[in-house]
C-alpha cells in the first residue's frame, strides 16, 4: 500500500529554516524601508504577506481506504476505492501517488481476467488518471499519448463521460505546450457536444477555454468564458471551482497589467481555499502572489513567497511547481546581482529538469513494464489453456479405449442408420419439392385467374366506352344533325307564322338535349355507385386472390365522389393499368394505393414493395404509354420513382382539376 506520508528531506529542512530566517530578516528590512519611504509616494510600497507552509501528512480519513484495499476482491471493488484515492490526491496535488495508483490501477485492469470491451471501460479511467499525474509533472508529452489512447478506448465502448474527461486533458496539455489554436478547435468542438448530465465538464471546458484566450490576448473572449463557468459552478454551489475561476480572472487582470486588481483577487482567493482545505489552489496562489512581487520589483519577498512555493511543491512531489518557482527565484537574485544565490537555484533548477527527464524516461520504462507483464500474464494463461487441453485429451484416450468395444459394435450399425437416414432426407425432400411445386402451380392458377379478371374488367370498362362513343357520336353526328337541319330550314319559314316560331324554339331546345347528352354520356356503373367504392372493390377483388395485398386511402372521400365522372373514369383506367403492370413485372406482395384531393389539386400514389427496375434503363411499355396519355389528357404530370429490389413508387398530380374537367 502506496501512502501519501512522506518526510522532508535534509535539503527541504534546511530551505524550512532558511526561509524562517529570510522572513524574518525581510521583516526588518522592510520596516527600515517603510520608515525611510514615509514621506514618499505609498504606491510603490510592497503590502504585508503571509507566506505560510505546513508539512502535509495523511488525513485519517483516508486510513478506512487504505484499510479496505488489503481485503478487497480483485476487480470492480478494487477499482471502486482506487478512484477515490485518486480523487483525493489529484484534489490535493500530491502528485506522487496519483502515478503510483494509476499505474496500479493500469497494472490491475490489464490483469484483470473480463472480457476486452468491459477492460478498455476501465484502463480508459486508468489512462486518464495516469495522463493527470504527468500534467502535474510537467511531463506534456507523456500526458498527451495517455489522453489519446484513453479517449480511443471511451469512444470503442461509448464510455461518454470520460471521452470529455480525455478531451479536457488533452486540451489542458495542448495549453501547457504552447499549442493554443489546436487547444481552443478541440475544446469548442466539445463544447458542442457535451449533455446536460456533466455540468460540472462543461464548467471545465468554459475555464480552459478561457485560459487559452487569454494566451492568445483575447481577454474579452477569455471574461466571457470565465462568467459561463461561474454562471454554471454557482448553480452547482462548486466552492473549489469557483475558487479556480476566481485565481483565473486574477490572472486575467494580471496579464492586462492590472496588478492592483490582481493581487487582492490571488490574496483572498488563497486564503479562503487555505481555509476551506483546498490546498491546490491555495499553493498556486502563493506562487502567482510570488511572481507578481518580482513583476512590480519587490525582490525580497518575492523570493520569500517563491521558498515557501518551493517547499510545498517537494512536499507534494509536484515537479511543475517547483520548476516555476525556481525559475522566478533565479530571476530574482538575478535582478539583485546576487548571484551566488542565483546560480544555487538555476542548479536547483537543473536537478529539477532532469528529474523530470529521469521521471519521463521512467514512464516509458514502466509502461514497457505493464505491457511486459501483460504478455506474461497472457502467457501464463495460455500455459494454463494447454494444461488443460491435455488433461482433456487424456481423459478422452481413456475414454476411447474403455468404449472400444462399443465403437466397434457401432461401426457396423453406422452405415446401416446412415442409409436409413439418406433415404429418409430423400423422401422428405422429394416431399418438399412436390408442396412447393403445388404451390407454385395454385399461385400461377391465381395469378391468371387474377389477370383473367382484369382482363375482363378491363374489356368490360372498354367496351362501355367504346359503346358510349358510339352512341355519343350517333347522337351528336345523326340526330344532332338531322335536327340542325330542319332547325336550319323552320328558321327561314317562321318569320312571318308564330307557329313555326314555337316549333322552331322547341326542335332548338332538343337538339341542344341531345347535344348535352351526347357529351355526357358515361357508363351506368360510375353513376350509380360512389367512385371510392368502385375503387375499393377493384383492390379487394385483387386481395381475394392472395397474391396481392391492396390497400386504397381515400382523403378526403367524401369530396372525392364528387370529382367529375369523366375524371373518375380516367382516374379508374389509370389504376386498372397500373395494377395490371404491377401483377406482370413487380412481383409485389403488397400495394398501397393513396388518393388524395386537397383544394383543387388532386394528388394520386401507387406504392409497390415489388422488385422495382432501373428507370434510366427500362423502356417504356404500351401499358406505361397508355397511361402517360390519359394524365396527359387530364392535363397533370406523373412522376416514377423506382430502383432494384427497392419497389416503385409512382405520383400523378392534377393540380387545376376544374380547369381540367371544363376542357375535357
Amino acid at each position: 500500500m502506496h501512502l501519501n506520508y512522506r518526510s522532508f528531506s535534509n535539503q527541504s529542512l534546511l530551505l524550512f529554516f532558511s526561509l524562517l530566517f529570510l522572513n524574518t530578516a525581510i521583516g526588518l528590512s522592510q520596516g527600515k524601508e517603510i520608515e525611510k519611504e514615509k514621506e514618499k509616494d505609498t504606491s510603490n510600497i510592497a503590502p504585508m504577506i503571509y507566506f505560510g507552509w505546513a508539512q502535509r501528512t495523511t488525513p485519517k480519513s483516508l486510513e478506512p481506504y487504505y484499510k479496505e484495499l488489503k481485503t478487497a476482491e480483485y476487480g470492480v471493488q478494487r477499482f471502486s476505492i482506487i478512484d477515490q484515492l485518486l480523487d483525493f490526491h489529484i484534489r490535493k496535488t500530491n502528485t506522487d501517488s496519483v502515478v503510483h495508483y494509476a499505474n496500479l490501477y493500469l497494472k490491475e485492469v490489464n490483469n484483470w481476467s473480463q472480457t476486452p470491451k468491459i477492460k478498455e471501460r476501465f484502463s480508459s479511467k486508468a489512462n486518464y488518471y495516469l495522463g493527470k499525474g504527468n500534467v502535474m509533472n510537467g511531463l506534456y508529452d507523456n500526458a498527451v499519448k495517455w489522453f489519446l489512447q484513453g479517449l480511443q478506448e471511451a469512444e470503442e465502448t461509448n464510455y461518454t463521460e470520460f471521452k470529455y474527461k480525455h478531451k479536457l486533458g488533452l486540451a489542458q496539455s495542448y495549453i501547457s505546450q504552447g499549442n493554443i489554436d489546436k487547444a481552443i478547435g478541440l475544446l469548442e468542438k466539445s463544447l458542442s457536444e457535451f449533455t446536460p448530465e456533466f455540468p460540472s465538464l462543461k464548467t471545465q471546458n468554459y475555464i480552459l477555454l478561457g485560459k487559452a484566450y487569454r494566451f492568445n490576448n483575447n481577454y474579452i473572449q477569455a471574461q466571457n468564458y470565465y462568467d459561463k463557468a461561474s454562471k454554471v459552478s454557482k448553480t452547482l454551489d462548486d466552492e473549489e471551482t469557483l475558487l479556480t475561476i476566481r485565481l483565473e480572472i486574477a490572472k486575467l487582470k494580471e496579464a492586462q497589467n492590472d496588478f492592483k486588481g490582481a493581487f487582492p483577487e490571488y490574496e483572498t482567493t488563497r486564503n479562503e481555499a487555505k481555509e476551506k482545505g483546498f490546498d491546490a489552489i491555495y499553493f498556486e496562489g502563493s506562487l502567482l502572489i510570488a511572481r507578481l512581487f518580482y513583476k512590480q520589483g519587490f525582490y525580497d519577498i518575492a523570493v520569500l513567497g517563491l521558498s515557501t512555493a518551493y517547499i510545498n511543491a517537494i512536499d507534494s512531489d509536484n515537479l511543475q511547481f517547483q520548476r516555476e518557482s525556481l525559475i522566478i527565484q533565479s530571476r530574482c537574485f538575478q535582478e539583485q546581482n546576487d548571484y551566488e544565490n542565483a546560480y544555487a537555484s538555476m542548479t536547483q533548477l537543473f536537478r529539477v529538469i532532469g528529474e523530470i527527464n529521469e521521471r519521463q524516461q521512467k514512464a516509458i520504462i514502466k509502461e514497457l513494464e505493464v505491457q511486459y507483464e501483460t504478455l506474461e500474464k497472457e502467457k501464463e494463461i495460455n500455459t494454463l489453456e494447454e494444461d488443460k487441453l491435455l488433461k482433456e485429451a487424456e481423459l478422452s484416450r481413456q475414454k476411447t479405449i474403455k468404449n472400444a468395444f462399443l465403437i466397434g459394435f457401432l461401426v457396423i450399425l453406422i452405415p446401416i442408420i446412415a442409409l436409413l437416414f439418406v433415404y429418409y432426407q430423400k423422401l422428405q425432400t422429394q416431399s418438399e419439392l412436390s408442396k412447393k411445386q403445388e404451390e407454385i402451380n395454385t399461385q400461377k392458377v391465381k395469378s391468371l385467374i387474377q389477370e383473367q379478371e382484369l382482363n375482363l374488367i378491363k374489356a368490360a370498362v372498354e367496351g362501355q366506352d367504346e359503346e358510349r362513343k358510339r352512341i355519343a357520336q350517333e347522337l351528336h353526328d345523326s340526330i344532332g344533325g338531322n335536327l340542325a337541319g330542319i332547325k336550319l330550314q323552320l328558321s327561314s319559314l317562321a318569320k312571318d307564322s308564330d307557329a313555326l316560331k314555337t316549333i322552331n324554339t322547341q326542335i332548338d331546345e332538343t337538339y341542344q338535349l341531345v347535344r348535352d347528352i351526347s357529351h355526357t354520356l358515361i357508363p351506368k356503373k360510375f353513376k350509380q355507385n360512389a367512385f371510392t367504392d368502385l375503387v375499393q372493390e377493384f383492390a379487394n377483388s385483387i386481395s381475394r386472390t392472395n397474391t396481392i395485398q391492396v390497400a386504397f386511402h381515400p382523403h378526403p372521400k367524401e369530396n372525392i365522389n364528387k370529382i367529375d365522372e369523366k375524371i373518375q373514369v380516367e382516374l379508374f383506367k389509370i389504376l386498372q393499368e397500373l395494377m395490371t403492370n404491377t401483377q406482370k413485372h413487380a412481383k409485389a406482395k403488397n400495394v398501397d394505393i393513396h388518393l388524395n384531393l386537397i383544394g383543387d389539386e388532386l394528388s394520386l400514389l401507387f406504392e409497390d414493395n415489388g422488385k422495382g427496375f432501373n428507370t434510366l434503363e427500362k423502356e417504356t411499355g404500351i401499358g406505361l404509354k397508355n397511361i402517360t396519355s390519359r394524365i396527359k389528357k387530364l392535363k397533370g404530370t406523373l412522376h416514377i420513382d423506382s430502383s432494384e429490389n427497392r419497389g416503385t413508387v409512382i405520383a400523378i398530380e392534377i393540380p387545376d382539376l376544374k380547369k381540367t374537367v371544363h376542357e375535357l
